[in-house]
């Protein structure tokens, strides 16, 4: 759930660091292989968005090019099943009594890939992580970073921006962050 800015700094870098420093941040906190793999999921699908690609889209290519790089690396494949309903299903015709989100690292990735794939603006997505309960906080944390990038700030309501802590500092900060990201491009 704090790993999306990381996606900034992974743009411009090949597959393999992407996963290998996607790997030494994560691991600060979770270092299991699953936790790294989703959170490598996560940073890749984010990347898309920022690169202009349709969410449908993104999800139908990931599950062939992270199937594939993940088995390229050498992750035991009984690691890489867990993350089947992602990488080999539809989740977005998953029933939402089949998506749980009680906190687990694969549960609150599905979730919010869910989430995102059947809602079509910020706040249904954001909402729709919410309403699924449990671990409320971090499914709709990991779902509104996916959102906010797909929909653009300008579509987060004024409601959920204005209770945050430091907002002003927060945006000098993302400015300055869109800013040289359109320097290196």
């Amino acid at each position: 759930m704090r790993i999306a800015p990381l996606v900034f700094y992974l743009l411009d870098k090949p597959i393999n660091e992407r996963f290998e420093i996607t790997k030494k941040v994560s691991s600060i906190t979770h270092g299991h292989i699953r936790s790294i793999i989703a959170c490598f999921y996560y940073l890749e699908f984010a990347m898309q968005i920022i690169n202009g690609i349709n969410k449908v889209e993104i999800y139908e290519s990931l599950q062939q090019s992270i199937h594939d790089f993940l088995h390229s690396v050498s992750i035991e494949p009984s690691e890489i099943s867990h993350f089947d309903k992602l990488l080999k299903q539809d989740i977005s015709i998953a029933p939402s009594d089949t998506i749980k989100s009680g906190g687990y690292v694969i549960e609150t990735i599905e979730a919010a890939i869910w989430s995102l794939l059947t809602t079509d603006n910020y706040n249904d997505a954001v909402l729709k992580a919410i309403n699924l309960g449990h671990d409320t906080d971090t499914t709709a944390a990991v779902t509104g970073g996916l959102a906010g990038l797909l929909y653009g700030m300008e579509n987060i309501p004024f409601l959920y921006r204005k209770t945050i802590a430091r907002y002003d500092d927060i945006i000098d900060l993302a400015e300055r962050m869109n800013d040289n990201l359109f320097e290196r491009k």
